[in-house]
């Protein structure tokens, strides 16, 4: 009877967790239906390439000896201003606001 699951509408019950419905929509596998123990990745062998380098108008990218932290660091950094103005305001600022 535990093979036997109660199904409605075609499909698992949901369970309720936290006062919510969970549903299930992935059904979990048994590692005895898989059929043999044994892993199966002996046959797969990863080849192994040389390191690509690559090339920026001809000279080979070192990587951060190119381009050293400080020198990303102060490019991203905001500019400081080189005048600041200040608003000089005589009149205080009027508002138009329509009346009651």
């Amino acid at each position: 009877m535990s093979d036997d699951k109660e199904l409605k509408g075609g499909h698992a019950p949901a369970v309720k967790a936290g006062g919510m419905r969970i549903t299930q929509n992935k059904t979990s596998h048994d590692k005895s239906t898989s059929g043999s123990d044994e892993p199966t990745n002996q046959a797969l062998k990863v080849s192994t390439s040389p390191p690509k380098t690559t090339a920026i108008a001809g000279a080979p990218i070192r990587g951060h000896a190119d381009y050293p932290p400080e020198a990303v660091q102060s490019f991203h950094d905001k500019p400081s201003p080189a005048h600041q103005e200040k608003s000089h305001q005589n009149k205080p600022t009027m508002i138009q606001q329509p009346r009651k």
